[in-house]
């Protein structure tokens, strides 16, 4: 390891829920300054906990220790911490009061637990209703509901002591490819893009000091025609650093997503980013590339391709907010718990009720027909363990005393539905990504047909899913899928939660 040398700007992910002998080489060989979790990592929050400690005391300098705590469709820590509903739940529910209490909450509890940033929260707004990679982590559409709830989640996070992470920079919400899959491409002049994508990011930083900006690896042609905004010093250096004024920690978004290593290495990539402007580059999955990125970026500084002053000044700010969080706070979870309910039970949204079947009675033969969690997206880690039970647990909840929970798979071949709806009195559909997902858009089509005048369709995975309902058809969302949101839904279902959420972003790019 070359003290203070490239490798320091590297932000590692590792496998494992324990200290390992590797982790420290490599920590060791590269000099890598921070350090990010995933839910791999992370078995409860007092594991966790443990973890950071131990990784504090075993390393031989601060280190930055970051995680992707969004809450909705991004949760690293699912035990013994809050879960929230994730951010188009709060662009439904609209209320700054509740996005700072958020903050707040997700602030204390992540520096309880030792860390120092959250990469939250995700400020693209959802201008392309069939973005694959954005959706429902997105505070939705209007930049004037979304910029003073970003705002506010950034004053929480601090208060709360951590750090907060605007992303993704310079904005991929228009764009129609997922960057974890392939390079999206942006047809915009740069007048075209700044309102609302680049506008947001202004407003949030002007108002609220995040402590760093991802960027995106996404190519906005009016910006830079030829380069996505990870390698290009006029995105970070000349818009995000000197337009912008931003001062805090510009990191990229992970080296190994497929944007990026379809068309350049991880180590030239580490080497772009740098020059770009950037002060930490994460490479979040192998240590053989970990280890080639670091051997690279030394000699990109000792031959004078890096700036060394840049370099000294990328060091100041990663030492700056490193060590922040001290691990072995207890944590409570039950003040957050509380704001998520509050969100989620503001957030359900109700499409149309044409037939008026709504409220639904709790004593009738209701079948409920939940496709399983599957992530589809590479940041998401969604999970299906238990989901059935999840499902009827929440519909009990709001006094349901008859409901049948049938979990669907999503490659389900053949009649997409099963028997048992034919029997009952209603029933309620919960759809996961029908836009993208084949077996759900056949078996939405066949419910809207084979159980018109007695079906709900519910909306998780994707509310924009809503644009293949017929309008005849009663349907809502609460935008997510997590325990609170699904008990808020079937709360609404039953008629003791009135819906008060408003659809923060349009289903088609005509609405």
């Amino acid at each position: 390891m070359t003290p203070n040398g490239g490798g320091a700007r590297l932000m590692v992910g590792f496998h494992g829920t324990r200290v390992s002998d590797d982790l420290l080489r490599v920590l060791d060989a590269t000099g890598a300054r921070s350090v990010i979790l995933f839910a791999r990592n992370i078995e409860s929050a007092a594991q966790a906990s443990d973890l950071i400690g131990e990784l504090r005391r075993r390393a031989d300098r601060p280190l930055l220790l970051a995680v992707d705590q969004e809450g909705g469709a991004v949760v690293r820590i699912a035990r013994g911490a809050t879960v929230f509903p994730g951010n188009m739940a709060l662009g439904a529910a609209g209320s700054v009061e509740l996005a700072e209490s958020q903050g707040y909450e997700s602030g204390r509890q992540l520096a309880a637990l030792g860390f120092d940033l959250n990469l939250a929260p995700v400020v693209d707004l959802q201008t392309n209703p069939a973005n694959p990679g954005i959706g429902i982590r997105s505070l939705g559409a209007d930049l004037e509901r979304a910029a003073p709830l970003a705002a506010a989640l950034v004053r929480g996070h601090a208060r709360g002591g951590v750090g907060s992470c605007l992303k993704h920079f310079p904005g991929k919400g228009a764009a129609a490819v997922d960057a974890h899959r392939a390079l999206p491409v942006l047809n915009l002049a740069l007048e075209e893009f700044r309102h609302p994508h680049l506008a947001i990011f202004e407003r949030v930083i002007a108002e609220s000091d995040p402590a760093a900006v991802m960027t995106s690896h996404v190519i906005v042609r009016g910006l830079d025609p030829d380069l996505p905004a990870t390698f290009s010093r006029r995105a970070v250096t000349g818009l995000l650093r000197e337009e912008l004024r931003f001062r805090g920690l510009v990191i990229c978004d992970d080296l190994e997503m497929g944007a990026v290593v379809e068309h350049w290495g991880v180590a030239d990539a580490a080497e772009r980013a740098l020059a770009a402007g950037h002060d930490l580059v994460p490479i979040c999955h192998t240590s053989e590339r970990q280890l080639e990125a670091a051997r690279h970026l030394d000699v990109a500084l000792q031959s004078g391709r890096l700036d060394p002053r840049e370099h000294a000044d990328a060091l100041a700010r990663i030492e700056a907010a490193s060590a922040r969080g001290v691990a072995g706070s207890p944590v409570d979870p039950r003040p957050g718990d509380a704001v998520a309910r509050w969100i989620a039970d503001r957030a359900v949204h109700v499409f149309g009720d044409a037939g008026g079947l709504l409220p639904l009675a709790t004593d009738q033969r209701l079948t409920v027909l939940a496709f399983r969690p599957r992530s589809i997206v590479g940041v998401e880690e969604a999970s299906a363990g238990q989901w059935e039970l999840a499902v009827e647990r929440a519909f009990r909840a709001a006094g349901f005393t008859r409901p049948e929970v049938l979990g669907l798979e999503l490659d389900a071949e053949g009649d997409p539905l099963p028997p048992a709806g034919e029997t009952a009195e209603r029933v309620v559909l919960l759809t996961w990504d029908a836009r993208g997902q084949q077996s759900v858009r056949k078996a939405l089509a066949a419910a809207c047909e084979r159980y018109r005048g007695r079906l709900v369709v519910g909306h998780l995975r994707n509310p924009f899913d809503q644009a293949l309902v017929p309008p005849d058809v009663t349907a809502l969302t609460p935008f997510g899928y997590q325990r609170c949101q699904l008990e808020a839904c079937a709360a609404v279902l039953a008629g003791s939660l009135t819906a008060r959420g408003a659809m923060p972003a349009p289903l088609t790019t005509d609405a």
